[in-house]
């Protein structure tokens, strides 16, 4: 896959950690088979591609044959599993600010093009996380780990049970679960397009006992650092993900995408120019990238690959992959 996502390799040691001590199940040959390096675990900031960690969820679940997996993670989660994120939470004047944080620093967890906000609303604060149509999303075993882990987090620094005062899911309503009810303890309703927690403003703006300013902000700068090492065109990496989900709906135009991105056009285009590109060029080269790779692999015929990189016709696509190689489809093929 193109633009890989990736997300921190404590969580694949988390993952390990639970199917050997509650399941007594050794997690090292699913490692091997996955091809997860293990040496990485304690390296802070270490990542895995989300392609391996999906697999790993979906292969430790059929191993333990416990739907509730991922609760069970998420339970294991310590603010230190979370790189600079966890550090820059223990150090936050209050549980609003901590949240604020994740909204901002997301991505040293994964980097899978979510949105999310804190929002303030007339019975407290929303935290709304969503995903822009099409894109690549997590299985609900990682999610009920990543809901677990949260509220654990907010306990740990609040000293004390927190919880939601109502919380609409993204799950269908037939994925409707006790356990849901067990770890929100408050009214769940599903099949939302986001997910959404509506929290007491008294909990989220009471002051934590634990904070640092000076602390929050060298991780705050830290965080920054590191996502900004992830990728150093973030905005353009995000622009070409979307692309490659919407070229082939031939409705991949520059205002669309912005919008998708939560962006307004103006803001876009400001964003790619400081980075040294624009949408008319990240347009090209991601239709060429993904024209490439296709005819390597030889799976499908030019005319579906015209379709699959958003071309209306295959002279078109034609024309188009002359100029941008100098070869005809065809001639690329069998050079490759």
């Amino acid at each position: 896959m193109l633009y890989e996502p990736t997300t921190l390799a404590s969580v694949a040691r988390l993952i390990g950690e639970t199917l050997e001590s509650d399941y007594q199940i050794d997690p090292q040959p699913i490692f091997s088979r996955l091809k997860i390096d293990t040496g990485k675990f304690r390296r802070p900031g270490a990542r895995v591609t989300f392609a391996k960690m999906d697999k790993l969820w979906s292969k430790s679940i059929v191993a333990c044959g416990d739907p509730q997996f991922g609760f069970r993670v998420g339970r294991r989660a310590l603010p230190g599993d979370f790189f600079v994120l966890g550090h820059a939470w223990m150090a936050s004047a209050t549980l609003l600010g901590a949240l604020r944080r994740l909204c901002r620093y997301g991505d040293v967890i994964n980097t899978l093009n979510s949105h999310v906000e804190v929002r303030q609303h007339k019975d407290g604060y929303e935290l709304i996380e969503r995903y822009p149509e099409g894109a690549t999303r997590p299985q609900q075993a990682a999610k009920d780990g990543g809901y677990t882990a949260i509220l654990g987090l907010c306990e740990y620094v609040a000293r004390r049970p927190v919880r939601p005062l109502r919380v609409t899911l993204t799950a269908p309503l037939e994925q409707k679960s006790s356990a849901y009810d067990e770890l929100f303890q408050c009214p769940v309703s599903y099949g939302s397009d986001a997910e959404v927690w509506l929290f007491a403003a008294a909990d989220l703006e009471e002051d934590l006992t634990g904070s640092i300013p000076d602390v929050a902000r060298a991780t705050d700068r830290i965080a920054e650092n590191y996502i900004g090492s992830l990728d150093a065109g973030a905005v353009a990496t995000a622009v070409r993900q979307l692309l490659v989900q919407m070229l082939p709906s031939g409705n991949a135009d520059q205002d669309t995408v912005a919008s998708r991105l939560y962006r307004s056009t103006s803001t876009l285009q400001r964003q790619l120019g400081s980075e040294g590109t624009n949408y008319r060029s990240l347009l090209e080269s991601t239709r060429r990238d993904l024209a490439e790779q296709y005819l390597q692999d030889g799976e499908y015929t030019q005319a579906q690959i015209a379709f699959m990189v958003g071309f209306s016709d295959q002279s078109n696509f034609a024309r188009a992959f002359k100029r941008w190689t100098g070869l005809s489809p065809g001639e690329y093929q069998k050079a490759a």
